[in-house]
């Protein structure tokens, strides 16, 4: 062995000196990758947190989208509702003056034969 001339005290003595040396190179490591870790999740919290804004914005707009959606439907349907009321007044007038022309022309038919048997 090459070390023989250190006796046992000096080898532990070397092993613990070389342990000690590399224990802070392992936590220098380990907390470089716990910086790396955080900062990656750092930056992917920021666009989690982006993304749910962004989200968010556009659920609001599709929410206004809706709602005024939703009230141009209601007034179509008033629309609808008072066009339908129209409609069905003007069948009602329109059956009223075919009635109303249907006894003129009948008053009018029994004149002329009166009128010629005269």
């Amino acid at each position: 062995m090459t070390f023989n001339y250190i006796k046992l005290p000096s080898k532990i003595f070397l092993v613990l000196f070389l342990n000690t040396l590399y224990q802070p190179l392992a936590s220098a490591e380990a907390i470089d990758n716990l910086q790396k870790n955080a900062s990656i999740a750092y930056e992917q919290m920021i666009q989690a947190k982006r993304s749910a804004e962004t989200l968010a914005k556009d659920a609001a707009f599709a929410e206004k989208q809706l709602t005024s959606i939703k009230q141009k439907l209601t007034a179509a349907e008033r629309e609808v509702e008072i066009t339908r009321k129209k409609s069905d007044d003007a069948k009602i007038s329109a059956e009223q003056a075919t009635n109303r022309w249907k006894q003129a022309t009948d008053a009018l038919a029994d004149a002329w034969e009166k009128a010629e048997k005269k």
